[in-house]
């Protein structure tokens, strides 16, 4: 992920959550809009880590996007990790993150 692929300002978040289009898991929410090329967020929730926990999740989601094969990904998308995300193995979120995008490009919504 480079600076273009990178969803920051507070109304990008805003247009994407407006879109109510969104994948839910056990671990993680996903939501998505329609796009050229593929864009994405992270949010982490402040009641579930403090500051340095949620720098930390951050990069563990943002290594994996950019071990992914994101091509043929065209949406903007914004994730947001659930409690149970922390608790899980680095495999076990690498497959988390894999199975929500795969049901995105599959057309699996909800």
């Amino acid at each position: 992920m480079n600076k273009k692929n990178t969803v920051k300002k507070n109304w990008e978040f805003q247009k994407i959550l407006s879109g109510h289009n969104q994948v839910i898991s056990r671990n993680l929410i996903i939501y998505f809009n329609k796009s050229d090329y593929f864009r994405c967020g992270i949010s982490i929730p402040k009641q579930f880590a403090n500051a340095v926990q949620r720098n930390h999740y951050k990069n563990q989601i943002r290594a994996i996007l950019r071990k992914m094969d994101v091509s043929k990904i065209n949406y903007d998308t914004v994730v947001i990790a659930r409690k149970n995300f922390f608790n899980l193995s680095w495999d076990e979120k690498v497959l988390a993150i894999h199975k929500i995008y795969e049901r995105i490009t599959d057309g699996k919504e909800k």
